[in-house]
């Protein structure tokens, strides 16, 4: 089945929603820079009561990696989300108490290589395509063009677990998963009211439409 991160949580009801909903990961951002940025203090009081099996993953653009290792461990975060194309392999490598997930924007000058690369370098696996945005890290709600998101994925299937991310809500996100065939997907804004204020109704769809297109997938076999 296809895995779920609901991204940018800042409430603790927002969270129990998501778990309720059968959310698999909720993201917490650390991002000064984003309107759904929270405070650690509040993100620890949220993970602690996150169900067992629900994965907690830290946004991270701004900090360095002992400042990561730091949030990680006091929150009680099991990923750190690198979104800043200023983490390179090395710096990924000095993260500790978690494992990483690497985001990459596909742009005008990404390269595929870049990828692989990082795989080799840090032996993580774990992966992110977001929209590219050169104003703004994530979070745009803009979304990558079908034809390059599934190059992206058919390009990496045989060595990493990727999601994908990037304008998706629950009006596309069923449509996104049978087409592109992620191993996961992720939103923020596609299932909210505000930024940082999630809509419980909207998460719920958003959950069912991934569910109704895995099983729509598993019957063609």
């Amino acid at each position: 089945m296809t895995k779920i991160k609901i991204c940018g949580i800042t409430r603790n009801q927002d969270a129990l929603d998501a778990c309720l909903a059968g959310a698999d990961a909720l993201g917490f951002n650390f991002s000064n820079s984003s309107p759904r940025a929270v405070r650690p203090d509040v993100a620890k009081k949220i993970i602690k009561q996150l169900p067992p099996l629900v994965t907690a993953v830290g946004i991270f653009v701004e900090q360095t990696p002992d400042e990561i290792s730091d949030l990680c461990a006091y929150c009680g975060l099991q990923v750190a989300q690198l979104h800043s194309d200023a983490y390179s392999p090395e710096q990924a490598l000095l993260v500790r108490g978690a494992k990483v997930l690497r985001v990459f924007r596909p742009g005008p000058d990404f390269r595929i290589e870049e990828v692989r690369e990082f795989a080799d370098i840090t032996g993580y696996k774990g992966f992110l395509f977001d929209a590219f945005n050169p104003q703004m890290a994530g979070g745009t709600g803009e979304s990558i063009e079908s034809s390059t998101a599934v190059q992206l994925f058919e390009q990496t299937r045989n060595f990493a677990w990727t999601l994908l991310a990037g304008g998706l809500k629950p009006e596309n996100v069923g449509a996104a998963v049978r087409l592109v065939r992620p191993w996961g997907v992720d939103t923020a804004s596609g299932v909210e009211s505000a930024p940082g204020i999630k809509d419980p109704i909207k998460t719920k769809a958003f959950i069912e439409a991934v569910r109704d297109a895995d099983r729509a997938i598993r019957s063609c076999f």
